[in-house]
């Protein structure tokens, strides 16, 4: 049944978000890949199963296990059993569960989503079971945060995982002399379309010498495809970087990223890049929410949460036009703020795992200052 080889202490299981038979959804990929990489720079051994969230746990039941890390665990009502399953008896879930980067998914963005959104008692009870076990829960947004603490649930403010690459942190930022190359990340919702038609146009005019690409992070579907249809009728170049986390190193060579997908702007901003991203949900817009993390957001929708604002893609490309002419001078304290979270919040927090592990030598070596 398992690939992988047992540690000499126990099993690791991650619970990945990432549907492998369905929307391929590369962001999802990313918050995995990034969690084994925190680890894996302090507990070289880390080899987890990957099981995804809809899976039930019984199969383990009998197996010694060291770690089941949840990287972007939700936190919506019925969490558990519906998105992510677990145990049938939440009594035998271990000691050593462990959620990070905690998510919440809401179609409307705007503060009242948070503000007047309510737990079931079941829900609270598993929550409060969560915190026992674990501690309290790192939350992807300070708006996740402040709605949890509202119920009594401690949270902290940690972050997108993908935002941190022990590689990069701490890495000066190099804004890009000119502009030769632009990524649009395709959005989720149809309902968006004529706007990315205008934000397609607009990106064509701004910058009509560089290479243009119009991009996928989830399997192509019909109004995908027309999105990227007109783009290519515009002149952009197609790229297709649903699946496998390592289709995203073609952002490597990218100089800006505008669009809508989360984990598109959270590529850039792991890679120290300028990004512009359009708010179409609460999850994008718990990010854009918190701190300084704001700069290059805009609201997709009018202040209602509902109606599209036309307007978007005209304040987007005029905040674009600036950055490039002062040098991308805001996104300096995104980058000192991410530094910041890192070390105050992440590296704690994986150090402290790094230690549960048993990983004895990095942590001695970590608090002797090494």
């Amino acid at each position: 049944m398992f690939s992988k080889k047992k540690s000499k202490t126990g099993l690791d299981v991650l619970l990945t978000t990432y549907p492998e038979q369905g929307s391929r959804n590369v962001g999802d990929k990313l918050i995995s890949a990034s969690a084994v990489k925190l680890i894996r720079y302090r507990v070289k051994d880390y080899d987890p199963v990957m099981v995804f969230r809809e899976e039930p746990l019984e199969r383990f039941e009998e197996t010694s296990l060291r770690t089941i890390l949840a990287p972007g665990f939700s936190v919506n009502d019925a969490t558990y059993p519906t998105l992510f399953r677990l145990y049938e008896n939440i009594h035998n879930l271990p000691e050593t569960f462990f959620p990070v980067g905690c998510s919440f998914q809401h179609l409307v963005p705007n503060k009242d989503t948070y503000d007047q959104y309510n737990y079931s008692e079941a829900t609270l009870s598993f929550f409060r079971s969560v915190v026992e076990r674990s501690g309290p829960m790192p939350c992807r947004d300070e708006l996740i945060v402040k709605m949890l603490n509202r119920h009594s649930i401690p949270a902290f403010y940690c972050g997108d995982l993908a935002l941190y690459d022990d590689d990069v942190i701490g890495s000066k930022f190099v804004p890009p002399k000119a502009i030769g190359s632009v990524v649009f990340t395709v959005q989720h919702k149809p309902k968006y379309m004529q706007q990315s038609f205008t934000m397609l146009d607009l990106i064509k005019k701004e910058f009509p010498a560089a290479n243009l690409y119009v991009v996928h992070h989830s399997k192509i579907n019909k109004y995908s495809k027309q999105v990227s249809d007109y783009a290519k009728s515009v002149g952009f170049i197609e790229q297709d970087l649903s699946g496998d986390v390592s289709n995203l190193d073609f952002y490597d060579e990218i100089d800006l990223h505008i669009g809508y997908r989360l984990h598109g702007h959270i590529s850039f901003l792991r890679r120290r890049k300028p990004s512009c991203l359009l708010i179409e949900d609460s999850r994008s817009f718990g990010v854009a929410n918190t701190q300084c993390l704001s700069v290059g957001t805009f609201d997709a929708l009018e202040s209602d949460g509902v109606v599209v604002d036309k307007n978007a893609p005209e304040r987007l490309i005029k905040y674009v036009r600036g950055q490039v002419s002062n040098g991308f001078k805001d996104y300096f304290d995104v980058f000192l703020f991410i530094d910041k979270s890192y070390r105050s919040q992440v590296r704690p927090y994986f150090d402290r795992l790094a230690c549960r592990l048993g990983w004895r030598k990095y942590s001695i070596r970590r608090l002797l200052g090494f």
